[in-house]
């Protein structure tokens, strides 16, 4: 879904057949109501990122090398946006790696369904790779 959605000609997921251990940490979690996928978030583990105030979107600042999870991709259907499934996405993210919301790193480029998420969840700016 996020593939037809956002017009892109590859996939979200490199991982197929048996689960495997990957060296940067890949995973994905769904979010399901009434048994459909409702929401979608690819992450990784990375070490290069840049703080970002998305206020003003001024320019990135210095490089940060602590180990975060990071964004790839996040997606949420349309009929449930804007009712809390991707900040709990967000969410499962921060818990499974053990860290606050805002030390999540983000994925560039950001959409604009992206910032308003990204905005909501950390005002004072995001990690941004």
């Amino acid at each position: 879904m996020p593939q037809k959605e956002n017009h892109y000609d590859f996939r979200s997921w490199s991982h197929l057949g048996e689960p495997e251990v990957a060296t940067d940490n890949m995973r994905a979690y769904l979010l399901k109501a009434n048994g459909c996928v409702i929401g979608y978030l690819a992450a990784n583990d990375g070490n290069q990122h840049h703080p970002w105030d998305l206020i003003d979107e001024s320019q990135y600042g210095d490089e940060d090398d602590t180990l975060r999870p990071r964004i790839i991709l996040i997606w949420v259907a349309n009929a449930y946006r804007r009712k809390g499934v991707g900040a709990t996405l967000v969410q499962a993210l921060a818990d499974d790696f053990g860290c606050q919301v805002a030390d999540v790193s983000w994925s560039s480029p950001i959409s604009d369904a992206g910032r308003h998420l990204a905005r909501q969840l950390s005002p004072g700016g995001v990690w941004i790779s």
